[in-house]
């Protein structure tokens, strides 16, 4: 899995929605993300969004926001290449 460059997800930005945290984003970022968040032992649903290039990422209610920034920072962060690592 090849993971998008630093640069290209600094759009990542977790919002509130409904008494939840949520996260828009691309398509091809989304799932990505998501198993990302997985291995911090974070799931969430994804939902795509109607009309758009977009996937919105759901996380469960009553979860810790602070937490859900640090590892999405983590991600944003990320700018390893599994093709290049030893994934």
């Amino acid at each position: 899995m090849t993971l998008p460059k630093k640069e290209k997800k600094s759009y990542l930005e977790i919002q509130q929605s409904r008494k939840r945290l949520v996260i828009a984003a691309r398509k091809q970022d989304a799932d990505a993300l998501a198993a990302y968040f997985l291995q911090y032992g974070v799931s969430c649903d994804t939902k795509p969004n109607k009309g758009k290039a977009e996937v919105t990422l759901q996380f469960p209610k009553g979860i810790d926001r602070s937490y859900i920034e640090s590892v999405l920072n983590g991600y944003k962060n990320n700018s390893l290449d599994c093709s290049e690592s030893s994934c």
